[in-house]
């Protein structure tokens, strides 16, 4: 695994969220631009104004202080849901790991440590989107993520 060095996500990391909100719509192939992500609610939601309330993530940095992963969770509203969207009270994960840092472990530390900051901040549940075919499904998989009962195609629930 490439070494790196975690801290916490904070307001001055909303352009790494966009970003890497961008980065995860187009996991496929280009999609969207960051224009088009900007510009649309249910996109922009994943990181404007970020940190509210109960949020919060984790960012991975290389040895030069160059982030090349991040994981979040935000809490919506059935009124705002994400599209991992299970209650109110289970916040929803976001995770991105850089094209050329990817299969190297990082993802599944982020995994692991959001989950015991979780725990830590009596969190019981939490949810995530995946599409159908995104290899990342794997990695949710492996960390005992399963389908969720009560939510749309995709969408995976972890419980604490």
């Amino acid at each position: 695994m490439t070494d790196v060095s975690l801290r916490g996500a904070t307001a001055a990391d909303r352009g790494l969220l966009a970003r890497a909100t961008l980065d995860n719509l187009n996991w496929n192939g280009p999609r969207f631009t960051m224009s088009e992500v900007e510009d649309t609610a249910e996109f922009r939601h994943y990181y404007d104004g970020w940190p509210t309330g109960e949020d919060f993530g984790l960012v991975a940095e290389d040895a030069a202080g160059v982030a090349v992963a991040a994981v979040w969770l935000r809490y919506f509203t059935a009124d705002d849901p994400g599209y991992g969207f299970i209650a109110a009270t289970i916040p929803e994960l976001s995770i991105w790991v850089s094209a050329e840092h990817r299969g190297q472990g990082i993802g599944g530390l982020l995994l692991h440590r959001v989950t015991e900051v979780a725990r830590s901040r009596g969190v019981t549940a939490i949810s995530l989107s995946v599409e159908d075919g995104n290899p990342a499904a794997r990695l949710y998989a492996r960390h005992s993520f399963r389908p969720s009962p009560d939510g749309a195609p995709g969408c995976l629930l972890l419980e604490l």
